[in-house]
């Protein structure tokens, strides 16, 4: 049975355009806090397209590609112009954010009103609730405040519609002793959670029948009078807290799981400012490949493409061994991995993988692309490794879809517009039948340890001047796997003479012997640095010996295969060419695993959003990888539930036309 594709597009007549907001930011100064004077590129940008899309065949993602076209008339943007405010920072590798936000409140209403008073100028439909004490509009007519009078709480909040939700605000920190932040999953004044930040903590608490607990702090110097983008992503049971996007605190509750409540929140009356509160979501966090003005005078205009860190993965170059305590799983070796090639520790966000690699030996990963390996690693451990709109590295451990809240569909998709729900205006089919495999192989090695080794030798006499350095790339050609490099010893691992056949003066005590990047070399060899003293010589003898070396044996091949599947599709086979499973059993539970979701085709579908709805607006900002999704077109014959595995984002006219296209695929 062949792939099978259906498109169908729709008009859809009286539709009321739904804006988002739209943040896009650059890092001009290259100093990680967007926060410089030009950094919000936001009015200058014309048009922009996001795509990050997983691969059905093999399961893999790359790196998420965003294409800015920014006005550029005054060569703001242009490099060459020296009198830019920006002269000198349009470089690549500056970073860029993209944030969108629906609904959005600017609280720009009447000066003094209550904020539930106001219409939101992204969502006039929603509105403000107060539960407990209350907020205006300052006086400034672009934030809220704290009403005065009695003592206790405020809390205000809109109704989201989704529990699993991201959204936040700017938040400015005044002196006042009443801390403020976000209140969310609030059912009522008495029963809600919140994060509330002061000057050196943040703290995540639960408010339970009108009693306080803490969840979980951390400690975060935040000054008064400083403005920060406080934003909560809650997923399940997780919540995190970032600000600046950063993760400042993470907790977990299942308090109010199914509540859409979420606003703002104070201790009482306080000097604090809450700014363009909104379903805030990060889109895209990467860096800048290119910046490319178009001087023409029809044209002036520049263009800006950037990437996520998977696209400097690509270009990255291993030699390593993962140096986690054995026996490791696929997320402790995806970190060592990520640490090797110089990826923040700080913005990763991993799931406890399967254990992988028994004792005694990890394998080296010895001239390989990190995202090669990075690739590798999700196949055996049958998950899903992406980075998110944060810019922090996912690993979904191969049980994360099988998990809450991906076992319940976070939104119904339909046909129809002008209801409650969200609508697409093109739907593109696949029967997913060219995505199957039914015959899985999965071969692993094991290895004979020869022991204590001499794993290299240099093959040839080389001649030194006094005082020079010389750096050697020692990779073993006899063994497989070199574990524990021995520090070299004069006379056993080196010599140097004033004679190349090894006569003459003795310099072997004048020189100095190193193995100065064991973290950057190892696992096969290692960097070794020689220096030679003050009389000129030859080495007439390098050589690297280890505590440990290792051959590999003959490969085994592990299958899993369904006939009845052959039958109906003809053999359509997967090979896994193992390098940190070992065991039998291992191998043979993920080939019988990847069967069981690939042997049957999985319908696909790419479904266009259109900002013509409160719906679509409120999913086009929310929605992201792995989310369960109900589609349902009745004339079509669909109804079921489909996972996100990619989007497409284009948004046009200065953005106000915006449309986002789902790539998804059948649970």
């Amino acid at each position: 049975m062949g792939e099978r594709r259906i498109c169908m597009a729709r008009h859809i007549e009286g539709d009321v355009m739904s804006d988002v907001k739209w943040l896009v930011m650059a890092d001009w100064d290259g100093d990680g806090r967007f926060a410089g004077a030009h950094d919000d590129i936001t009015g200058a940008v014309l048009d922009l397209s996001l795509a990050h899309k997983r691969d059905l065949a093999t399961d893999r993602i790359g790196a998420a590609k965003l294409n800015l076209r920014l006005r550029n008339a005054d060569h703001k943007f242009s490099p060459p112009n020296a009198a830019s405010p920006l002269s000198g920072k349009l470089k690549p590798g500056r970073g860029v954010w993209l944030r969108a936000a629906f609904p959005c409140d600017e609280f720009d209403g009447a000066a003094g009103s209550a904020i539930a008073a106001n219409s939101p100028r992204y969502g006039a439909a929603y509105r403000w609730q107060a539960h407990a004490g209350g907020f205006r509009i300052n006086a400034a007519r672009n934030g809220a405040e704290t009403t005065g009078g009695a003592a206790g709480r405020r809390i205000a909040t809109m109704d989201l519609g989704y529990a699993v939700a991201s959204f936040g605000c700017y938040f400015t920190r005044g002196n006042s002793v009443n801390l403020g932040g976000l209140a969310f999953r609030c059912a009522d004044g008495a029963n809600y959670l919140s994060v509330r930040f002061g000057g050196g903590a943040v703290e995540v608490r639960r408010t339970q029948a009108g009693a306080d607990a803490t969840l979980a702090a951390a400690a975060l110097a935040w000054a008064a009078g400083q403005r920060r983008f406080v934003q909560v992503e809650l997923h399940g049971e997780s919540i995190r807290v970032f600000v600046d996007g950063r993760q400042a605190v993470e907790a977990q509750s299942a308090f109010n799981l199914a509540a859409t409540r979420h606003g703002l929140y104070a201790d009482g009356a306080a000097n604090h400012l809450w700014q363009q509160f909104g379903g805030w979501a990060s889109l895209f966090r990467g860096s800048i490949d290119a910046i490319d003005p178009d001087p023409r005078a029809a044209a002036q205009s520049c263009g800006v493409t950037a990437s996520d860190e998977m696209e400097r993965l690509k270009s990255v170059t291993l030699y390593m061994y993962a140096g986690s305590p054995l026996p490791q799983t696929s997320d402790e070796i995806l970190g060592d991995i990520l640490d090797y090639a110089g990826a923040d520790r700080a913005a990763r966000r991993l799931d406890t993988g399967a254990e992988l690699t028994p004792a005694p030996w990890s394998p080296p990963l010895w001239g390989a692309r990190a995202l090669d390996e990075i690739h590798r690693l999700q196949d055996e451990e049958d998950g899903f490794i992406y980075i998110d709109g944060n810019g922090y590295w996912r690993l979904e451990g191969r049980g994360h879809r099988d998990s809450a809240p991906h076992t319940a569909a976070r939104a119904r998709l339909g046909a129809q517009s002008g209801g409650a729900n969200p609508y697409f205006a093109r739907l593109d089919w696949s029967d997913g039948a060219a995505d199957i495999e039914n015959k899985i192989f999965v071969r692993i090695r094991e290895a004979t340890s020869h022991g204590y080794q001499t794993a290299w030798t240099l093959s040839e006499t080389l001649y030194f001047k006094a005082g020079e350095t010389r750096e050697f790339l020692a990779e073993s050609k006899d063994y497989d796997i070199v574990s524990g490099n021995i520090l070299p010893v004069p006379g056993v691992d080196f010599a140097a003479n004033t004679r190349a056949d090894g006569t003459g003066s003795d310099l072997t005590r004048q020189i100095a012997v190193t193995h100065p990047a064991i973290g950057l070399y190892s696992g096969k060899g290692t960097l070794i640095r020689v220096k030679f003293g003050a009389a000129a010589g030859y080495l007439t003898r390098l050589a690297l010996r280890t505590f440990a070396a290792y051959t590999y044996n003959a490969p085994l091949l592990v299958a899993a295969e369904d006939a009845a599947s052959q039958r109906e599709y003809g053999t359509r086979i997967r090979s896994i060419d193992a390098r940190w499973t070992r065991r039998a059993t291992d191998a043979q539970a993920v080939a019988e695993r990847r069967l069981r979701r690939k042997k049957s085709p999985r319908s696909g579908i790419e479904a266009t959003l259109p900002n013509g709805s409160d719906a679509n607006a409120l999913l086009m900002a929310q929605a992201r990888l792995s989310d369960r999704i109900a589609v349902r077109y009745d004339a079509m014959g669909v109804n079921a539930d489909f996972f996100v595995e990619g989007h497409r984002l284009e948004a046009r006219g200065g953005l106000a036309r915006a449309e986002r296209t789902l790539l998804l695929r059948e649970a």
